[in-house]
């Protein structure tokens, strides 16, 4: 072989060498700095985390006149750490975060939080090809507080604990000729037991379709329907049970009639009942109070034909049981105790207010109205039971 020769293969078998080191060089490199970009997506803030969102793609919007601020949704809930996609299936934006979902409907207050429905304060709006909502929807379903420094234009998130469950709203609205009722029904979301969290939800409602049980058209159809054929079972069964004692007769055949009468009498209420004049309106809204992982509280108010009247919702979520004053106290005779701030007392009637003050409810049914009174917290340290000393401010 000639010195030319064996001189290219030389230089050739370098260039090789060095274009593969070059390469693997470049690669390790570029695998540094995807590690170095994946360690600089944001993570989402811990409780108590401050985080201002500035340069956002699309800007926030404030209407000084409402005293409401819009905010991008993508933009936000990215910031933060979460993620923006599109559900196919039903049509809809859904935001994951802390460990929650939410499905927005552009131009509609009509949304899911985590499978179940509920109502939006305000649309959902759609500017400049972004979703917008309200901050409200950031600090009331992820525990967050939204600071809005207009001089700036910047927004800043404090993140709360999400650890705890959460309480929205659904609205139910319709009318009857000239009648017309409207609920809004406490939504809970966050429970550990989502089983419990479903029975309590389903419990609330019930209350609401009670309230409001004059109007037809609350109920849809289909349970209208469902509840009807319930009610001819159990007619049927209890006729062909009444024909089976019949025909034994002797001792049943009274304690058959005796219950025929009992019916009757009950039918007759009902009757009753129903021709009593329905009232024009029912409104039904609730109030929030304390809610944290082991207790929720809140009240309803019912309003019928512009009378009022209030009823509390306590319940120990570690225990899963409705607690009234005196599961919660360790005197003999709280009632007399009460009765210094408020002249009827009822044991199911008061709630824990947000700020861990012990409201009492007192229905005034003669006036059409109620009253709420806070009882001193000096008063609440010297009754409560150790198992609930974490109800007191």
């Amino acid at each position: 072989m000639g010195w030319k020769k064996l001189t290219v293969i030389v230089v050739a078998a370098a260039a090789l060498v060095g274009g593969a080191l070059s390469l693997s060089m470049y690669l390790t490199r570029q695998q540094e700095v995807e590690m170095e970009v994946a360690d600089q997506k944001p993570q989402p803030p811990q409780a108590g985390d401050t985080t201002t969102l500035a340069d956002m793609e699309n800007m926030p919007i404030y209407y000084d006149d409402d005293e409401v601020l819009l905010l991008p949704v993508r933009n936000v809930v990215e910031g933060l750490g979460g993620s923006v996609s599109w559900d196919r299936e039903k049509k809809a934006t859904e935001i994951s975060f802390y460990g929650k979902k939410l499905l927005l409907n552009r131009g509609s207050r009509d949304a899911e939080l985590n499978g179940y429905e509920i109502t939006l304060d305000r649309e959902v709006e759609a500017i400049n090809g972004s979703l917008y909502v309200s901050s409200d929807v950031f600090s009331e379903y992820f525990a967050t507080e939204v600071i809005w420094d207009s001089s700036q234009q910047l927004v800043t998130i404090k993140t709360g604990d999400n650890t705890k469950p959460v309480i929205a709203g659904r609205m139910l609205e319709g009318v009857d000729g000239e009648r017309n009722y409207s609920a809004e029904i406490p939504v809970v979301v966050g429970l550990n037991d989502i089983s419990y969290e479903k029975s309590l939800n389903d419990a609330f409602e019930s209350f609401a379709l009670e309230q409001l049980a004059s109007f037809p058209n609350v109920v849809p159809a289909e349970e209208a329907e469902e509840a009807a054929e319930e009610a001819e079972a159990v007619e049927q069964s209890g006729e062909e049970q009444a024909e089976a004692q019949a025909e034994e007769g002797t001792a049943a055949e009274a304690e058959a009639n005796t219950e025929t009468e009992a019916n009757a009498e009950q039918a007759e209420a009902a009757e009753e009942t129903a021709d009593m004049p329905k009232p024009d309106h029912v409104r039904l809204g609730f109030v929030k109070g304390y809610i944290g992982a082991e207790f929720l509280s809140f009240y309803w108010e019912v309003d019928v034909d512009g009378k009022l009247s209030s009823q509390g919702v306590n319940v120990d979520l570690q225990g899963q049981k409705y607690v009234n004053i005196l599961d919660l106290t360790a005197s003999r005779d709280i009632e007399t105790e009460l009765h210094v701030y408020a002249e009827d007392v009822d044991p199911e009637n008061y709630y824990i207010s947000a700020d861990k003050e012990w409201i009492l409810l007192s229905n005034d049914e003669e006036n059409g109205t109620y009253q709420a009174v806070s009882v001193p917290a000096e008063m609440t340290q010297s009754v409560w039971k150790d198992k609930y000393k974490f109800l007191i401010a």
